[in-house]
């Protein structure tokens, strides 16, 4: 009896295992609006895995704009973020079906309170706001980090978007859906399709972290000591990497062995984004300054500046210079003439007027410009130091005010 007993729990066990596992793939399959729809594989993928699922009425509504509290139990579903008892805004009681992912996401740092203080959750997302929050999901976008002059990718987010850097992040690590071509529409509603689709791609990026035993900038070949003595991991750095080191564009040729290092690679593998933690070096400080330039000079143009080699980079900017000095009210002459003159040899109304000029041409104070005038190394490495370089970037690239949008 005892052994018909164990028999029949046995059995009902095994019965109800099967019938849980059949019921979530009879989900995906049931969705009645799913199917045949371009997003069709990443909404099943995702119901699949019990991260999302239908309507009563067994529709998914892939067209429909989705809410942050949707997009806020997608986040923590699919990341296995732990959901947080405990209410943290104002307008999401205990009580709210989302109010676990909601703190979660929160606590993750991941979406945020309005000013007010509020959530809103039956809010909608737009695209710009979407890509924010996938850049924050991977901790990459921070305003310390200088990713360089990176060409737009949509015509109408130009480089001075808020979101410009969050969208630009997106793009190069292929999270965008192919409808988002020529233009960005930032302002748009994203769709629950839209949503489903990034984050399911978004779930298949490899995110590799460790420290970096050896590395050949020839070949662009990184051995990478995984975290807690892990497995070893090989990565390719190919030219179309983005390499940080210090927070400051780089390149494999400034990565040294002992680096903290955390490779961002897409499933087939190829790295895109490299962020590298280590010593400061001379390399670090000519980045973060070209960086602080938006590229208008380059790492090899200061150093040339530091060596007092005005003739290595002069025909470089000399247009852009020559224009400052008419605008700052010099002559054609004046201005000419302090163009083609050894720095050294500048009176001190030439050597100020040309620190200004410099100054407004390259987006810098004209304490530093006339630091690199003076080839006061000290003084530049002052400013080259990471926390001052952090704070011109913001103030002197002219960040704008994303205020609340991209909560």
């Amino acid at each position: 009896m005892l052994f018909l007993r164990k028999k029949f729990w046995t059995l009902f066990t095994l019965s109800m295992v099967f019938s849980l596992v059949f019921s979530v793939g009879v989900q995906a399959q049931d969705l009645t609006d799913v199917k045949g729809h371009w997003s069709e594989k990443a909404i099943s993928s995702l119901t699949e895995k019990g991260v999302i699922n239908g309507y009563p009425d067994g529709s998914f509504k892939p067209d429909q704009a989705i809410t942050r509290a949707e997009f806020a139990k997608l986040v923590s579903k699919t990341f296995g973020y732990s959901t947080q008892t405990q209410a943290k805004f104002d307008d999401v009681s205990s009580e709210h079906w989302a109010s676990g992912f909601i703190n979660a996401v929160s606590e993750k740092k991941v979406m945020n309170a309005f000013s007010d203080g509020n959530f809103k959750p039956d809010q909608t997302l737009n695209r710009a706001q979407v890509a924010t929050m996938i850049s924050r999901i991977l901790n990459m976008g921070k305003e310390e980090e200088q990713y360089g002059d990176w060409a737009a990718s949509f015509t109408d987010v130009p480089s001075g978007h808020w979101a410009f850097r969050y969208i630009e992040i997106a793009k190069k690590l292929e999270l965008l859906p192919s409808s988002y071509q020529t233009q960005f529409h930032p302002d748009y509603a994203v769709t629950r399709a839209e949503a489903a689709w990034m984050i399911e791609a978004l779930s298949k990026v490899s995110i590799n972290k460790g420290k970096i035993a050896t590395v050949d900038p020839d070949t662009g070949l990184v051995n990478i000591q995984g975290e807690n003595n892990g497995e070893p991991l090989l990565s390719m750095i190919v030219p179309e990497t983005v390499v940080l080191r210090n927070n400051a564009t780089s390149s494999v040729e400034a990565l040294l062995a002992g680096d903290d290092v955390t490779i961002i690679a897409l499933s087939s593998g190829d790295a895109k984004f490299v962020k590298a933690y280590g010593e400061i070096t001379k390399n670090d400080l000519l980045s973060r300054l070209s960086s602080m330039t938006k590229g208008k000079l380059t790492p090899d143009h200061i150093s040339a500046i530091l060596a007092g080699d005005w003739d290595a980079i002069k025909d470089d900017i000399k247009g852009g210079l020559y224009n400052q000095m008419i605008e700052l009210g010099l002559t054609p002459a004046e201005a000419e003439s302090i163009m083609v003159q050894d720095w050294s040899y500048l009176d001190t109304l030439s050597r100020d007027r040309l620190s200004e000029g410099l100054s407004s041409y390259l987006g810098i104070t004209t304490d530093l410009s006339q630091a690199l005038i003076d080839r006061d190394v000290d003084k530049i490495k002052e400013y080259g130091k990471i926390e001052l370089a952090t704070a011109a970037l913001s103030r002197l690239l002219g960040v704008a005010d994303a205020g609340q949008a991209n909560n």
